[in-house]
């Protein structure tokens, strides 16, 4: 909601992504093995006011029952995996926890997911940047503006007034219109000629 990560990405970082020697990092960069597919480039998303708040309360709750480690699951499954090693949650349960923090708010979860909310990050910062979409696609770690446009809903009503602002037609109709309305009156009917007297 905050980053607008894929729900794999989130469930990849360690508390090391976000806790540099006790201080909650300016932003969050994922290098690309933690990416979906695994390649590209490194992205990078700053922290917000809100969820530094979020991550320091986490974490402050995961100190009391132990040390955290840098490469440690920054969310972590109460269960262990081969040898007692840690380990994040699993998709499901992230999704359960999600749909939970929803009902808790008032808000209706039908409908709602993980990736429905990466879908709402992806709408303001379309809106909050002016309708860039290249910046969206950079944020979403598209590799392709097709697949960003899917995630933004077309506006009609919007796209219905661009494309009448756009019209080049109108200026040309209306300077027509403008011609035609200030031409002299006389020009409007024509004097006839005078014809001759035959019976002259």
């Amino acid at each position: 909601m905050f980053l607008g990560f894929r729900i794999s990405e989130v469930l990849a970082l360690t508390v090391g992504h976000v806790l540099d020697r006790g201080r909650i990092r300016p932003r969050v960069a994922l290098p690309p093995r933690f990416l979906k597919g695994g390649r590209g480039t490194t992205r990078t998303i700053p922290i917000g006011p809100e969820l530094q708040r979020a991550l320091e309360r986490y974490l402050q709750k995961r100190e009391r029952h132990g040390e955290l480690w840098a490469d440690a699951p920054l969310f972590l499954s109460p269960r262990r995996g081969p040898g007692g090693a840690q380990q994040p949650i699993c998709r499901s349960m992230a999704e359960k926890i999600i749909k939970r923090a929803l009902v808790a708010i008032g808000a209706d979860p039908q409908g709602l997911s993980t990736h429905s909310l990466r879908k709402s990050w992806a709408v303001r910062l379309y809106e909050t940047s002016g309708h860039d979409l290249l910046v969206v696609r950079d944020g979403l770690g598209h590799r392709s503006v097709a697949v960003t446009q899917v995630y933004l809903p077309t506006n009609r009503t919007r796209l219905e007034d661009l494309i009448r602002r756009s019209d080049w037609t109108r200026s040309r109709k209306a300077q027509s219109t403008k011609t035609f309305a200030s031409a002299p009156s006389g020009l409007a009917a024509k004097p006839r000629r005078q014809t001759r007297d035959l019976a002259a």
